[in-house]
């Protein structure tokens, strides 16, 4: 697991931390009874403070899920690092 990953899994533990570190690279919405669209907008806010980007409200409806996450914030990441 690379270092976004491992940081991305714990704004997932902020978010729910009734989940096991393990469980969350799987995590969507369908798998996680809490994410609703109030645990969704505080995911986006855990997210946007630890990395220190801003995850474009437009594809929200994206954001279903661990790894559609993570390849969003990647590619905000290495923007900002370009």
């Amino acid at each position: 697991m690379d270092d976004i990953a491992k940081r991305l899994v714990g704004c997932f533990q902020t978010v729910f931390p009734d989940l096991e570190a393990k469980q969350i690279p799987a995590a969507s919405q369908e798998t996680v009874a809490a994410w609703d669209s109030v645990a969704t907008v505080t995911l986006i806010t855990v997210i946007e403070d630890e990395f220190g980007v801003a995850l474009d409200l437009e594809r929200l409806q994206e954001f279903d899920s661990f790894s559609r996450l993570y390849g969003h914030v990647v590619e905000l990441v290495s923007q900002t690092n370009a």
